[in-house]
């Protein structure tokens, strides 16, 4: 039995594609619709009657699971990315917020009440037990910077990452790198892995007094523990922020006790945001890309809902880029 994942294969296109085009969800002009349409027919395609009938009882919603604040900007850049290449596929989207009134129920009671095609969670406390049950319901979901085993997930590879920061700081001299991670998680944990790593590959010593806990979008945070460590007995020379909002916030603290970015410490960044760049100094950081990872997500959410019987869950990691910046530069004592 051909399934659309073979047409894909042989299109070179992903699945969601080739669904959209056999549904007559694309331009009736476009060339890339037209041979989907063609090699579906000399492959032999007939549509599988079940998933014909789910087809009719769709909802065209798709829920977005987003539990902080919207002012946090990656976050609010992947929502808009994700809403493109939803609208794109004729799906639109409902929010899904954390609520102080019980009587909404569960994320899985509210996605199934509002007839959800499937849920994309973006941002959520990954260890509540509400999350995990909705991520391993029937209602297909995407995960976005976590991983939950036999789910559809997507990731900046945050290890990767994590160790090009390393390489980039240290062509720049220093040796006395320190880390302020953020919240426990797989984000975490996987920075401080490439963190520990990128170290050992590079003969760097890695103090315990260099890595510090923080928080994720927390100027005042990230601040504190950067003066924790410049009051070290040998303070380091970098600092690398949980995120760039963070170390933006946190140059402005410094700058007010008169301590100069770059000139007394270096420090890094992290996400990419626009913000970054336009600060002065811009500032040193590893972009994610947003757009490629909500179009992963997109393309594994629209698989699952329009080809049930033919979709495996999959776990995608997508890589990034480290931007220099006036924030980094090398040491006054190398």
């Amino acid at each position: 039995m051909v399934r659309l994942k073979d047409i894909a294969l042989a299109c070179g296109v992903s699945a969601a594609t080739v669904s959209r085009a056999l549904n007559g969800r694309t331009d009736s002009g476009n060339k890339t619709a037209a041979e989907i349409c063609r090699t579906a027919k000399e492959m032999g395609y007939f549509p599988n009657a079940a998933a014909r009938t789910l087809k009719t009882s769709r909802s065209n919603n798709i829920g977005i699971l987003y539990e902080d604040r919207m002012d946090h900007e990656y976050f609010s850049a992947l929502l808009n990315e994700l809403r493109q290449c939803f609208e794109e596929g004729g799906y639109d989207l409902t929010l899904i917020r954390r609520s102080a009134h019980s009587e909404e129920g569960t994320y899985l009671e509210r996605a199934s009440r509002r007839s959800l095609d499937g849920v994309a969670v973006i941002q959520a406390d990954f260890n509540s037990a509400d999350v995990m049950r909705l991520a391993a319901s029937s209602i297909p979901t995407v995960i976005l910077d976590h991983a939950y085993e036999g789910s559809d997930c997507v990731m900046c590879d945050n290890q990767a990452g994590m160790e090009e920061i390393l390489r980039a700081v240290y062509e720049a001299g220093h040796r006395k790198i320190a880390f302020i991670r953020g919240e426990r998680g797989t984000v975490t944990r996987e920075r401080t892995n490439g963190f520990y790593k990128g170290c050992a590959e590079l003969g760097i010593r890695a103090p315990g007094a260099y890595m510090v806990d923080g928080h994720f979008h927390d100027p005042a945070a990230c601040a504190e523990a950067i003066f924790h460590l410049l009051a070290l007995e040998e303070p380091p020379t970098c600092v690398l922020c949980p995120d760039d909002f963070s170390c933006v916030g946190a140059m402005a603290d410094l700058e007010e006790k008169g301590v100069n970015v770059p000139g007394d410490i270096s420090l890094v960044g992290y996400d990419g945001i626009r913000l970054a760049r336009m600060v002065k100094p811009p500032l040193a950081t590893y972009r994610q890309d947003i757009a490629r990872m909500a179009r992963e997500a997109a393309d594994l959410l629209l698989e699952a809902i329009e080809d049930p019987e033919g979709h495996t869950p999959r776990q995608i990691t997508v890589g990034g880029v480290f931007l220099r910046g006036g924030t980094l530069s090398a040491p006054k004592h190398p």
